[in-house]
């Protein structure tokens, strides 16, 4: 198999993995010619989880040869995954069985249940029969059968798929009445979703292509499905598609226990404001409070008392992190970091100040069936890869520094800790593993701990 097409199946595993079905999988590959009867039979395994043998599964396509590529996106076409084939091999006939069409909201299969496998998108192909010898049917003729070879073998990638694995909670937290903070509740199967807006590539070449952003994409589906978590992704938007995406959302984020929106691309420092410009793929730039403001109490009020984690991947500034030597004795001063802002003018709040202050509101007496208040901004955490004025960095192979610590921490201790915490070690992963960037988080009415509680649901 070429190395491209190697490269495109690992920056895909994760959604190879969470997406497709088995069974059906396996019986396409099989008519092809990509596997015999006995090298099917670890896939009919059910010792093992429908996860573990899709993970093994598109680690050994890679070495079916150099025509299993080939096979493999015939199968997943006539299977019915057309996003799927597009982002394998954008060259496909199967490619353009869909509309490209932009669809802020895309339709949501519903989560099975533990015990439940995806149902086929297929109802006409024949399954595998596991209690007798099934013929193989003659592969199409547009590929001929796979012929395995012992270069393809050695160069095959053993270690295809993200890098860490999730470690699952085996209780749920409970509150504990000595305690002032009490938990969100996250114990139901419609756990949370998980919005992705990569910027990755801009018009005009106006900025930098962002080489890894498309690595931090796959990790984070991955990571959020072992979760337990839906995806939403959305990759180089315009603006105007952005705005229309976030306005959609208030349609889609119901009856969920909680919301990580993930938004990285180029960033932007604005002067005496701790607001923040992203660039958007027409090169338009569109503020991150404008983001945020989109899921305040008002204009996604089914989201009250709903967790909002928010996390930005993306430079702060111009500046690089600055570290001190151990080795100096009168180490250098570092250049002059602008301290964090404050949060500027934010729409509809209530002044502490005198009466006559600007939107300030004389309290009205209350009366019975009078609508109670609530803050316009509530129940977010808002974490950020640098800090102001600095850039982030990220690696064109690996990822963002930041992402990975971010994986890594998450998947090491979900299943123990609130993610307040995780932050913290996140932070502290960053440093260790790099030594020269520090993230920061900030709480905006962030009142209660909140626990992931990975592959754990109430009956």
């Amino acid at each position: 198999m070429q190395q491209q097409h190697k490269d495109a199946i690992r920056s895909n595993f994760s959604s190879l993995v969470a997406r497709t079905d088995l069974d059906s999988v396996v019986t396409a590959l099989y008519e092809k010619g990509v596997f015999s009867e006995p090298m099917i039979e670890p896939y009919r395994n059910v010792a093992d989880s429908e996860t573990d043998r899709k993970r093994k599964l598109y680690r050994t396509i890679v070495r079916r040869g150099p025509y299993a590529f080939g096979h493999l996106v015939d199968a997943l076409g006539e299977l019915g995954y057309w996003d799927l084939v597009r982002d394998l091999d954008p060259d496909s006939p199967f490619a353009f069985a869909s509309s490209r069409t932009f669809n802020p909201i895309p339709k949501l299969p519903a989560r099975p249940a533990d015990n439940e496998a995806f149902l086929s998108l297929s109802t006409t192909r024949p399954r595998v029969d596991t209690n007798k010898n099934v013929p193989r049917t003659s592969p199409p003729p547009s590929l001929p059968p796979v012929e395995t070879s012992e270069k393809d073998n050695a160069t095959c990638d053993d270690n295809m798929g993200p890098p860490f694995t999730v470690i699952k909670s085996t209780k749920f937290m409970e509150d504990d009445d000595t305690k002032d903070l009490k938990l969100y509740r996250t114990r139901g199967r419609n756990r949370g979703m998980l919005l992705d807006f990569t910027y990755t590539e801009f018009d005009n070449d106006i900025e930098t292509k962002r080489n890894g952003s498309n690595v931090d994409s796959n990790n984070l589906k991955y990571l959020f499905s072992e979760l337990g978590y839906r995806r939403l992704g959305y990759q180089n938007l315009t603006k105007s598609e952005t705005i229309a995406t976030l306005k959609s959302l208030n349609d889609v984020l119901v009856n969920i226990e909680s919301v990580f929106t993930v938004v990285s691309s180029h960033g932007y420092e604005r002067a005496h404001s701790s607001d923040l410009d992203v660039r958007c793929k027409d090169g338009q730039l569109i503020s991150l409070y404008e983001i945020m403001d989109y899921f305040n109490n008002r204009n996604m009020p089914a989201l009250y008392g709903v967790p909002k984690v928010f996390i930005f991947q993306m430079c702060r500034g111009s500046s690089g992190d600055y570290t001190w030597s151990t080795e100096l004795q009168e180490p250098a001063r570092a250049p002059h970091l602008p301290m964090p802002r404050g949060l500027g003018e934010l729409h509809d709040l209530h002044y502490d100040g005198s009466p006559d202050a600007p939107g300030r509101r004389a309290a009205a007496p209350r009366s019975p069936g009078a609508l109670q208040e609530t803050p316009l901004y509530s129940d977010i955490l808002i974490a950020h890869s640098t800090l102001p004025g600095l850039v982030a960095h990220r690696d064109g192979k690996l990822g963002s520094w930041y992402i990975q610590a971010l994986c890594e921490v998450f998947a090491e201790r979900a299943h123990d800790c609130h993610v307040e915490k995780l932050f913290t070690l996140v932070d502290r992963r960053m440093q260790s593993k790099f030594h020269r960037q520090t993230s920061s988080v900030d709480r905006w009415g962030f009142n209660k701990r909140l626990y992931l509680h990975p592959g754990l649901y109430e009956s």
